[in-house]
């Protein structure tokens, strides 16, 4: 068989592409874009994902009978909406749930719907896909936070920690394959270990134990699980990348304990600060989620003046999304769409102001940067405390190559991305 994946949503859902890909090699078939097979790895945490998802399988199905292809759906789709997918969509010859990946060999041929209840953790062995020199290491599945808007604990269940010296062998053999930016992922990577007596810094120490030439970047880390040790072992370890991805999601009391985040806008300025004064140049990243239910517009200005105030580096916004089963679903006062797209406009116009002076500060330095293509006449990738995907891109002048980690002058910044010179 030759079959392809299209994998939808985070890099979560990537890392389960490559194991799927692994498994199915192993097992004698073949990776190709002339495929009979199409396996459609989908993302449903909101509507708009779950709607991507299926617009994509409507697509790769249009002309099936034409190619003669099997279509295979896997994924949060499959999770979130179960068998109700097989009357919706009979075009889809094989419905496999995430518990079932370990035998995704043995079921490829087959037609149906598989769907259990013990839910999937491991990732390795895997068929990286992502280029040389990035790569993602999922330590941990799953979730207990329970954040009223969110629908990721019904789709991938609790927490479940993957063994630490299982992830540090998956480490080795991603250094051994020639990636040296490691990004670290799981849905809320503070938490990894609460289940198993162990903890993130930890894992961290193991993993720096390791010698070789690469960068650990940690991504997903929920405000209550940062303390001052981990802000240090961040900011002072060479092989760390001095980059926090931490989601705040709003900065108002009131809106805070609706979401269910466990913390205040107290406790929020107070970790940022001993972040700023411990680690003065860290790069930090934050998602808001603006249009909750019973936001104000007092509130809403409280989250304009807290963004202001402390300024990220970089920043996602979203509206909220009213997922069916969410708590937050049943709340009252939700939020007319034209004024939570106008708000979530101003968000981004602010922080638009902010990025570009933020990295304003950045011209005449150096920097590392990461080449990963060609955008003529240009070099294209990303600064080191760039995060692949969902933050700005570099535009890079002089001689380099695809998959180098280069050292060089930032000569001019934009809005959000920066041109290089590199020797």
């Amino acid at each position: 068989m030759n079959f392809k994946i299209i994998s939808l949503g985070c890099p979560k859902n990537l890392v389960e592409s490559e194991y799927i890909a692994c498994r199915l090699e192993q097992a004698g078939h073949v990776l190709s874009d002339a495929c009979d097979t199409v396996i459609i790895n989908t993302c449903a945490f909101i509507a708009d994902a779950a709607r991507e998802s299926i617009e994509t399988i409507l697509q790769e199905a249009a002309d099936k009978d034409e190619k003669g292809q099997r279509i295979v759906v896997t994924g949060c789709l499959v999770e979130r909406y179960r068998e109700k997918l097989a009357e919706l969509l009979p075009e889809v010859d094989l419905f496999a749930g995430r518990g079932f990946y370990p035998e995704i060999e043995r079921l490829i041929s087959k037609t149906g719907f598989f769907l259990n209840e013990t839910g999937f953790k491991d990732t390795y062995p895997r068929k990286v896909l992502t280029s040389l020199p990035s790569a993602y290491l999922k330590i941990q599945e799953g979730c207990d936070n329970r954040c009223t808007y969110c629908t990721v604990p019904d789709i991938r269940g609790p927490l479940r920690s993957r063994p630490s010296e299982d992830i540090v062998e998956e480490f080795r053999y991603l250094l051994g394959q020639g990636f040296k930016e490691i990004n670290v992922i799981g849905q809320d990577i503070t938490s990894f270990g609460r289940d198993s007596g162990s903890g993130l810094k930890e894992l961290l120490r193991l993993l720096l134990d390791v010698q070789g030439d690469y960068f650990l970047r940690l991504l997903y880390l929920h405000p209550r699980g940062i303390d001052d040790e981990l802000i240090d072992i961040v900011g002072h370890e060479n092989h760390i990348v001095p980059y926090l991805d931490i989601p705040i999601q709003h900065s108002e009391d009131r809106i805070l304990h609706l979401m269910g985040r466990g913390y205040t806008r107290d406790d929020l300025e107070s970790l940022l600060k001993s972040i700023k004064n411990r680690v003065p140049d860290i790069t930090l990243r934050t998602t808001l989620i603006v249009g909750f239910p019973g936001e104000s517009d007092e509130e809403f200005s409280g989250l304009c003046d807290f963004i202001k105030t402390w300024e990220f580096d970089m920043l996602g916004a979203f509206t909220y999304s009213r997922e069916e089963g969410t708590p937050a679903s049943g709340l009252r006062g939700h939020v007319r769409k034209p004024v939570k797209q106008a708000r979530y406009d101003e968000i981004m116009s602010i922080q638009k102001d902010v990025s570009k002076r933020r990295l304003k500060r950045l011209e005449g330095r150096t920097a590392q940067v990461i080449i990963e293509g060609q955008d003529r006449p240009y070099m294209v990738g990303r600064l080191l405390t760039q995060a692949p995907d969902i933050d700005g891109i570099a535009f890079v002048k002089g001689s380099c190559a695809i998959g180098e980690i280069r050292e060089g002058k930032i000569v001019k910044t934009l809005d959000y991305d920066v041109i290089v010179e590199v020797q």
